[in-house]
């Protein structure tokens, strides 16, 4: 099982007793180890979680129809005329409203005050769906470059 995941088999085993409800130290006895060990193997598990979904979200962003970034200290409230102006522009249809978007942009975007904490992009996946990711791809235009400009990496 573990060569189709990124999680050792261990790993594995010990979030699926987590999630029955299983402690720490619980598991331990059961697999005849350390709380310490079962601990260090749970968090390496979870970020491992974390940078899978963190990859897909770039994937997706990669892939998407449309996207605008957002500055820190940018005002949220006129984010949704940009994405709106840009989608006209690549003939793109935004299929949310400005308080849809701002809504969206208050539950899942590091937004304080109307304003950006740090800085993230809004996109519109290829489903239509509206997703935030705090990577920037700018971060990577340098990849490109140095590829002479092909899309291929």
């Amino acid at each position: 099982m573990s060569g189709k995941s990124f999680l050792t088999e261990h790993q594995i085993r010990i979030l699926m007793l987590r999630a029955e409800g299983l402690k720490q130290s619980e598991i331990a006895e059961i697999l005849g180890t350390s709380r310490a060990n079962v601990s260090i193997l749970e968090r390496r598990a979870l970020e491992k979680i974390e940078k899978a979904r963190n990859t897909l979200l770039l994937w997706e962003q990669i892939n998407s129809k449309i996207s605008v970034e957002v500055k820190k200290g940018e005002d949220i409230f006129p984010v949704p005329e940009k994405l709106f102006k840009k989608a006209d522009e690549l003939g793109v249809k935004v299929p949310y409203s400005t308080a849809e978007i701002i809504a969206f942009l208050v539950e899942h975007a590091p937004i304080e005050d109307r304003l950006a904490r740090r800085d993230f992009t809004l996109f519109l996946d290829r489903d239509g769906r509206l997703r935030v990711n705090e990577c920037i791809l700018e971060d990577f235009n340098g990849v490109r470059e140095h590829n002479g400009g092909n899309d291929a990496v």
